[in-house]
Formats: C-alpha cells, structure tokens, sequence
C-alpha cells in the first residue's frame, strides 16, 4: 500500500484528488492536509511515498514547505501543483529536486497519469 499525502489549501480540491486518486491508482491510501504544518505533522507519523503539494500554501509560503522534505525526507519524490510554471518557478523546482509539476488548471488524468509514473503503480481501468 502507497500513502500519497496531498497538500492543498482548498478543501474542495483536496476532497476531489482524494476521492478520484482513490478510484484510479490501485494499492493507496490518500492523505490530505490544508496546511503545511499539518502535512508536517503527518510526514513525522506517517511513511509517505509521494507528497503533492500546492506550491502556495498559507503559513509555510511557496518553497519552505519542499525545502523541508528535502532537508528531512530526502527520498519522498515531490509533485508540485502551480498556478503559474513560469520558467524560473521550474529553475527554483529543479534545482530543489522536484522533478514533476502540474499548472493549474490541469486535466485529472494527467495529474493522476504524473503520480502513477512517479510511483509506478497500476492503475485500474477506466470505466
């Protein structure tokens, strides 16, 4: 089983990746967070296989929240939802050690398509 720990701060978004991720990814437990002291808090109960965050967070802003993964959980692979990939938004990403992002809006099968890549799981047929 894959934890995949998702960090939004819209409660409506994180519902809805919770429930579809679920219907399409085999083998994961979703966990979500709108805050990223929250999803702190989970990263040090939890073992998590792949964090997606929103790149703007309230309290920890923009990169504080990646630059702690990577400080302190180093081989969690990072997907990074964004309103704006502006190229030097990719520079600070890759230079960080995100090597997948998404803009907003995007398509859910190529959200779930880039986690299922990142963890190389199975995903169930669409019906």
């Amino acid at each position: 089983m894959k934890n995949i720990l998702i960090l939004d701060d819209n409660r409506d978004i994180l519902d809805a990746l919770s429930v579809s991720l679920c219907r399409v990814l085999k083998d994961c437990t979703i966990l979500t967070s709108l805050t990223g002291a929250k999803g702190e808090d989970i990263l040090k109960t939890t073992p998590i296989d792949l964090i997606l965050t929103d790149l703007s967070m309230p309290i920890i802003k923009r990169y504080r929240f990646i630059e702690h993964v990577k400080k302190n959980y180093p081989f969690v692979p990072v997907c990074v939802m964004t309103g704006k990939c502006s190229p030097d938004v990719i520079e600070r990403l890759q230079s960080m050690g995100v090597g997948r992002w998404i803009e907003k809006p995007f398509q859910f099968e190529q959200l779930a398509q880039m986690i299922a890549e990142e963890l190389k799981l199975e995903r169930r047929p669409s019906t």
